[in-house]
């Protein structure tokens, strides 16, 4: 390997490791969105099981709740996409949400078996370039 290759190589290192850097964090948005999700999923088995007038715990978000009183737990709304929420069935809409939960661990999935093989590449291509670069060190 000559010094022009050794170049590149250094220069593909430093794309893997943004790629890498990219991967993370999507990582941690999906995995943000996967907790999200999760609470939701267990407001919404709450408010299902809930009889009129119970009183329930529901999240806010940062860590937040309030009491609420059950008026009805026959209907709930779930967000569609593009800020557009919809009334649907308790049943419904825990489905939507689980369907959610499923698509997220999917892609959380793919992103590690993504990075997987990104760290992989990256750890023998660092191992060949510092092999070059010591056999460079050597004939100096």
């Amino acid at each position: 390997m000559n010094e022009q290759e050794l170049r590149q190589a250094l220069a593909t290192l430093e794309v893997m490791r943004a790629q890498a850097q990219s991967l993370a964090e999507q990582q941690q948005l999906l995995q943000l969105s996967l907790e999200e999700y999760s609470r939701a999923l267990e407001t919404l088995n709450q408010w299902k099981n809930a009889k009129e007038g119970d009183e329930i715990l529901v999240p806010l978000g940062g860590n937040s709740f309030v009491f609420a009183k059950v008026a009805s737990s026959d209907k709930s709304l779930v967000g569609i996409g593009s800020g557009i929420s919809v009334e649907r069935s308790s049943e419904e809409a825990i489905k939507t949400v689980e369907t959610r939960i499923k698509e997220l661990t999917e892609g959380m999935k793919k992103i590690n078996d993504s990075l997987t093989v990104l760290e992989t590449r990256s750890q023998s291509l660092t191992q060949m370039v510092q092999a070059e670069y010591d056999k460079m060190q050597q004939k100096q």
